[in-house]
């Protein structure tokens, strides 16, 4: 998936983090990330953001237990990839974000007030490595 326009989600408790690759692959690029509304509300956003950027795939961070288990957080995305598997009918993947959140809180306290404005939300940011990962490893 990884040589066409991918959008990568990080599915948060408060909101959605949102990041784009090139056509390419090559670059990954942070999104606004969207409130977490009811459904018809979320796939309608994310409906408008793939026809925006002529998204081909998506990839969804997988929140798995750090020894690998499923827990209740996984459960819930496996359901919010079926709903988007069955609304945006695009190729769907899972990438293990364990830690994701962690890195993007830790590289944002980092960043001086301009660089944050570029990510827009740590949730965009933890969008943008996850995305980071999936190229890397496609």
């Amino acid at each position: 998936m990884a040589k066409q326009k991918t959008l990568a989600i990080d599915f948060g408790v408060r909101n959605i983090g949102l990041a784009c690759s090139d056509d390419l692959g090559l670059i990954v690029q942070p999104l606004p990330s969207l409130p977490r509304r009811n459904r018809r509300g979320t796939i309608a956003a994310l409906r408008a953001v793939v026809a925006a950027h002529s998204v081909r795939c998506i990839v969804v961070g997988m929140p798995w237990n750090m020894d690998g288990s499923r827990g209740p957080a996984a459960e819930r995305v496996e359901a919010f990839m079926r709903l988007l598997a069955q609304e945006l009918g695009l190729p769907l993947d899972a990438v293990d974000e364990r830690l994701s959140t962690v890195e993007a809180v830790a590289i944002w306290h980092g960043m001086n007030r301009r660089q944050q404005r570029r990510y827009r939300t740590v949730d965009s940011l933890a969008a943008a490595l996850i995305l980071q990962r999936h190229l890397e490893a496609g």
